[in-house]
């Protein structure tokens, strides 16, 4: 009998813990996505990406805003983090101000949205999503039935003078630009870039105590009155039998 109680307490107490650590992950996860759409949806409703970028970056910089009577192209100078380090990343998105023709899905073949990106004082290709692989055969304009806008990020490894060419569903080009693109050694502790938002910062906004903590509440409740009911029921069980 006291080997029955030993295992089922040690079993409750596992299944506690997976309870409490499977309920705090979801419900941050959850939280995490339910910021991130709030940013974007108000990225999109303001034509202003300052938040939107800041959430997703180490530090950036606005290059330019230049605004269209059926778009609003918004570009970036981004410093993010990978495996290798700090890296520089050149961001360009485009917001619709109007009903606009695109892709009502990603694999939309008449979809000829398309962005060449060539360096002006050699007009050497630095990028065109007709070819690169992560953009090629996929319907770009897709992104503003998914997000309202669609955007282009590239790492770049050294300073350009960029030449910059946006076509349209239809093929048309809608912008066609120079912009210049200066590379930062980035240093945390220097420069004069924006930073993107700190720990605390985005933890205040998460605020997930409001959200995981109901939950939590939840779960452990449902999960104490059936381990109490199972742990009862199993306990008459083997009582009867032993009478």
């Amino acid at each position: 009998m006291r080997k029955y109680y030993m295992f089922y307490i040690i079993f409750s107490i596992i299944f506690l813990t997976t309870i409490y650590v499977f309920t705090i992950t979801q419900e941050s996860n959850k939280r995490s996505l339910a910021l991130f759409n709030e940013i974007m949806v108000e990225a999109v409703e303001t034509n202003d990406l300052e938040n939107f970028i800041k959430y997703q970056s180490v530090a950036y910089q606005k290059l330019d805003q230049i605004d269209a009577s059926a778009y609003s192209f918004h570009v970036y100078h981004v410093i993010a983090f990978s495996e290798a380090g700090y890296i520089n990343q050149f961001a360009i998105f485009n917001i619709p101000q109007q009903e606009v023709n695109h892709a009502l899905d990603v694999d939309d073949e008449s979809d000829l949205t398309s962005i060449l990106i060539t360096d002006e004082e050699n007009n050497n290709i630095i990028f065109n999503s007709n070819t690169e692989e992560s953009y090629k055969d996929r319907a770009l304009s897709y992104g503003i039935e998914l997000f309202g806008f669609y955007y282009f990020v590239d790492e770049l490894e050294q300073s350009y003078d960029l030449s910059i060419a946006i076509t349209d569903y239809d093929g048309n080009v809608i912008f066609d630009e120079s912009i210049r693109f200066d590379y930062i050694e980035y240093n945390p502790d220097g420069g004069n870039l924006n930073l993107g938002y700190s720990a605390d910062e985005l933890e205040e906004m998460l605020d997930l105590n409001t959200y995981v903590r109901p939950a939590l509440a939840r779960n452990i409740t449902i999960f104490l009155v059936l381990d109490i009911s199972i742990g009862a029921t199993i306990h008459f069980i083997i009582k009867r039998k032993k009478q």
